[in-house]
């Protein structure tokens, strides 16, 4: 008994609890005013201003809207989309139900589609194809949209912002 009873005062020393009085705290701070009912919500993926780190990660995965290790992380190896998850950036592997991210560099096959929103390189195979910036590569869909091409589209719509474009095969360098 003695122990455990040394064990909880270390305990309670150490993660700093004893540094509480009454009437501080979450619940009712006199210094600042603050109470509960004083709460702001924060959107999902609340960026580094709120204490999100990025990671550079081997392994990335989606489910739904939510990414691991979070959304704003660069993926560097293989990431497994079950939903809509989206990074900052992704370069090698990316397979699942809809990739996004803002730089792509690799291989991605998606049911529904790819889209990053800033440069793209590689295969990008999926419904439905994106890339915001600049596209060095091939792009295999049902639709295939880029800003400026320097590769092969492949699908019944392809659209190239910087060029002429045709449906089926559109070929730019």
């Amino acid at each position: 008994m003695k122990k455990l009873f040394s064990l909880v005062v270390l305990g309670y020393a150490l993660t700093g609890l004893a540094q509480f009085r009454p009437g501080q705290g979450v619940a009712n701070d006199h210094a600042t005013g603050a109470n509960p009912r004083d709460v702001t919500f924060v959107a999902r993926g609340g960026g580094q201003a709120y204490g999100y780190r990025s990671y550079d990660t081997v392994l990335g995965f989606t489910f739904l809207p939510w990414a691991a290790p979070n959304s704003e992380s660069t993926v560097k190896g293989v990431r497994l989309n079950l939903g809509w998850g989206d990074y900052v950036g992704c370069y090698g592997f990316d397979f699942g139900a809809f990739s996004g991210s803002g730089d792509f560099g690799g291989v991605a096959i998606n049911w529904f589609g790819n889209a990053a929103t800033r440069d793209a390189a590689g295969v990008q195979i999926g419904l439905v194809n994106y890339a915001g910036g600049r596209a060095a590569g091939l792009q295999i869909g049902l639709v295939n949209y880029v800003d400026r091409l320097a590769g092969v589209q492949i699908g019944l719509l392809n659209f190239a912002v910087s060029q002429w474009t045709l449906p089926f095969l559109n070929i730019a360098w």
